[in-house]
């Protein structure tokens, strides 16, 4: 004999659960994007492409002028930064030889310093990118599954305990 309760409240979760999937998934992909964000930025450092920081802290999820969006099997994070250099630092970029760029060398670094008197020089053509953001997409995708299923277990264990 089948208890009509037991089923009506089975039902019951069950809708429940219906209605707070898609917010949930919403908070899981936000707590994604703040873990790629963490990512990235760990990239840039290990790649040494912190001079003044400034690409360092510009990168943000879906702002105004972000660059990039990272398809993750039907979800889509933005996730970018508005600093226009961001692209020349990830893919490389010609630079013209000869070309005196102002500034100043600061520890062995070189300062762009707009208006300088002092500066250098421009000897090579290309400036090979640190691929920093096709770097992080794959160890994001590496650990989204794991992610994926642990959030996905905490939901249903709401529900069905």
């Amino acid at each position: 004999m089948i208890d009509a309760s037991q089923l009506e409240a089975f039902a019951s979760k069950v809708e429940a659960a219906r209605a707070d999937l898609k917010p949930y998934m919403g908070k899981t992909l936000e707590e994604v994007g703040e873990e790629f964000l963490t990512i990235i930025q760990g990239n840039i450092e290990s790649l040494g492409n912190v001079d003044t920081g400034k690409l360092l802290a510009s990168f943000t999820k879906g702002g105004a002028g972000n660059i990039w969006n990272l398809d993750l099997g039907g979800l889509t994070l933005q996730i970018g930064t508005n600093v226009e250099y961001a692209k020349w630092v990830d893919r490389g970029h010609r630079q013209t030889p000869g070309r005196f760029v102002p500034g100043v060398f600061d520890g062995g670094k070189f300062r762009y310093v707009p208006g300088a008197k002092t500066g250098m020089v421009l000897k090579a053509s290309f400036v090979k990118g640190s691929f920093y953001f096709s770097r992080s997409a794959d160890t994001l995708r590496r650990m989204l599954p794991e992610m994926a299923s642990k959030s996905l277990e905490q939901f249903f264990r709401r529900y069905f305990p």
